[in-house]
């Protein structure tokens, strides 16, 4: 395993492609204190709202890199060579999936030292408790590590790059748009105490029941997949809205213990062509 991880983070220093996201995570993270900066010239908003969103980026960015950096070993045979060599199959999949999650959590640790490291002289801190800030940085982590470990199940049993990428690429976003839509069919109140007329103005009245309100064991399914799915979460940390960051982890444990098992079964049976 150890020489595995060596051979891994070697590759790494090499690779164009790491030093490219590491430069855009570091990039956009300055890109969006600065953004914040100005903003301040007109209207406060704190820090918060510049310094949670890496998870969203990370999680876009490590979608095009696991499955190309680690896409690579199938077309250049180099799985192949590792497994004459006498590497277990299990040991090649963990040390992939280590070292993804270990440019994953650099990625993000990148972004917030950038905001951090420009946003605090400009605006200030945040302004969340240190001790709920620390929970949503930790339970963010733990997501993108979770979406990491789906990640590497796709890219280790797919030989085909250009498929494994755009399945990568294409399942993050599919996620995303239905986190989205968890959160938001979630956050619908139960009753509507107005409605809009035909001239785009609301006009308050008595309390009716709101169409787009989930009920009963509808609203169990949405709200199990919104702690479940890791693009869940992260879309609820980078809204600042993880109330339950306390015990979210606990389901990213659980989503990378599971996915990196059907990984490494799959692994196991696939046929190294």
């Amino acid at each position: 395993m150890r020489n595995l991880l060596a051979a891994n983070f070697l590759r790494l220093r090499k690779s164009a492609l790491f030093w490219g996201v590491l430069a855009f995570c570091l990039g956009t993270g300055a890109l969006m204190a600065l953004q914040l900066y100005q903003m301040n010239q007109y209207e406060y908003f704190p820090l918060d709202g510049a310094f949670f969103t890496y998870p969203i980026f990370v999680c876009i960015i490590i979608a095009v890199f696991i499955p190309l950096f680690f896409g690579a070993e199938h077309s250049g045979h180099a799985i192949r060579s590792k497994v004459a060599a006498g590497h277990p199959r299990a040991a090649i999949y963990a040390a992939n999936l280590l070292t993804g999650t270990a440019v994953s959590l650099l990625l993000c640790a990148a972004y917030m030292a950038v905001v951090a490291a420009i946003g605090i002289p400009l605006v200030g801190p945040v302004s969340m408790a240190l001790g709920q800030a620390a929970l949503m940085v930790l339970g963010s982590l733990a997501a993108v590590a979770a979406l990491c470990a789906l990640l590497t199940l796709v890219a280790a049993n797919c030989e085909r790059t250009s498929v494994s990428a755009a399945a990568c690429v294409l399942g993050v976003f599919l996620l995303l748009i239905a986190s989205i839509y968890i959160r938001s069919r979630l956050l619908a109140p139960e009753y509507l105490n107005g409605s809009w007329n035909a001239a785009g103005e609301y006009v308050p009245g008595l309390p009716t029941p709101n169409p787009q309100y989930l009920g009963g064991p509808q609203r169990a399914v949405f709200e199990v997949l919104n702690v479940f799915l890791p693009t869940c979460q992260i879309v609820q940390y980078a809204s600042q809205q993880g109330q339950d960051a306390g015990w979210m982890p606990l389901y990213s444990l659980l989503v990378i213990l599971l996915s990196t098992a059907a990984g490494i079964a799959l692994f196991r049976r696939k046929d190294l062509k």
